[in-house]
């Protein structure tokens, strides 16, 4: 959660951390792509957490990635990887996402959530 408050993103503040074997690969938080009055449409706006993590790790084989969001009212929220990011996460052969949800966490096996 500390690189979820991080993130200069106002609205979705996420980060992501990438870990294999104990160690930290990467890490990550969402980010504007172009500044938002430059944009015609919401699509493209942002690089989300793990598209960040995941470019700065380089070999992501095998490993965890954690997500996690913080609300504009410091509250934890659900940050499951979108679509998008499930099949990103499932490309890289990334093993397992967990991700916060107002309620704690959840966890699935990317190549589950990828086909779901």
């Amino acid at each position: 959660m500390d690189q979820a408050v991080t993130a200069p993103h106002s609205q979705w503040r996420v980060g992501a951390v990438i870990v294999r074997g104990g160690s930290v690969l990467s890490t990550g938080v969402n980010r504007y792509r172009n500044h938002p009055s430059k944009v015609m449409s919401l699509d493209g706006v942002s690089y989300h957490a793990e598209e960040v993590a995941i470019r700065r790790a380089g070999n992501v084989a095998n490993a965890t990635i954690y997500v996690a969001r913080v609300t504009r009212s410091g509250y934890i929220g659900m940050a499951m990887p979108c679509d998008r990011c499930q099949q990103l996460l499932n490309d890289y052969g990334v093993r397992t996402a967990v991700w916060t949800t107002p309620d704690g966490w959840g966890k699935l096996r990317v190549r589950e959530m990828a086909t779901a």
